[in-house]
C-alpha cells in the first residue's frame, strides 16, 4: 500500500490543473491568528471545500503558518480522515470494531476488494467508491455495519454489501443520464 507521502508525490504531478484557491485564503483569514494550534481545524475546513487536501492548498497553509512540509504531512498522515487524494463520490466507512470484526467485517472488506478492486484507503477506478475502515462506528448492536456516504447500514453481510453498492452505482448512473438528458 502506498504511503500518503507517495500519494502526494503522485498527486503533485497529476495536479497541474488549476484550482480556485480563494476559499483557502478565506479560511486562513477567518482564523484569529496564524498559529500552529489551528492547523487541524484549518486542514478540516480546507478539506470541507475540496473533499481532500490539494497540494497547492496545503502549500498556502504551510506559508501562512510558517511550518515545514514535514510538519503538515506529519499531521495529515496521523489522521486517516484527512485525505491527500480526491476520494470517490461515496466514501464507504466499514466498521472494524470488535463486534463488527467478529461478525465478518474482514470478509466484507475482501468481497469489496474482489468486486471493486479497492482496499482501505483506495478508490475504485471509476471514482465512485473510496473504502475506509473505522475503529468503531458506535452501533455494535447492528454489527457488522458501514456508512456509505451519509447513510448508515447495519447487520450487513458480504452479498448484501455488494447489493447496496450496486444500488449506489445504479443511482449514480441514473443521475448521470438525467444530467445528460437535461443538458441536451
Amino acid at each position: 500500500m502506498e504511503t500518503k507521502e507517495a500519494e502526494v508525490m503522485d498527486q503533485e504531478t497529476a495536479e497541474e490543473e488549476e484550482i480556485d484557491l480563494a476559499p483557502v485564503h478565506e479560511i486562513l483569514d477567518n482564523f484569529p491568528s496564524k498559529s500552529r494550534r489551528y492547523m487541524i481545524p484549518m486542514l478540516q475546513k480546507i478539506q470541507g471545500v475540496y473533499r481532500y487536501l490539494p497540494d497547492k492548498a496545503v502549500r498556502l497553509l504551510m506559508e501562512a503558518l510558517e511550518v515545514t512540509r514535514a510538519e503538515v504531512y506529519g499531521v495529515i498522515s496521523f489522521y486517516p480522515q484527512l485525505l491527500t487524494t480526491e476520494p470517490g463520490k461515496y466514501i464507504i466507512k466499514l466498521c472494524f470494531g470488535t463486534a463488527c470484526f467478529v461478525k465478518g467485517a474482514n470478509i466484507i472488506e475482501d468481497k469489496i476488494h474482489e468486486h471493486y478492486h479497492i482496499r482501505p484507503g483506495g478508490t475504485d477506478e471509476t471514482k465512485l467508491f473510496t473504502l475506509q475502515t473505522a475503529s468503531c462506528l458506535g452501533n455494535c448492536g447492528a454489527a457488522p455495519m458501514a456508512l456509505i456516504g451519509d447513510d448508515t447500514h447495519g447487520t450487513i453481510d458480504p452479498e448484501a454489501t455488494l447489493e447496496l453498492l450496486g444500488a449506489y452505482k445504479l443511482e449514480d448512473e441514473s443521475e448521470e443520464q438525467a444530467e445528460e438528458t437535461t443538458s441536451e
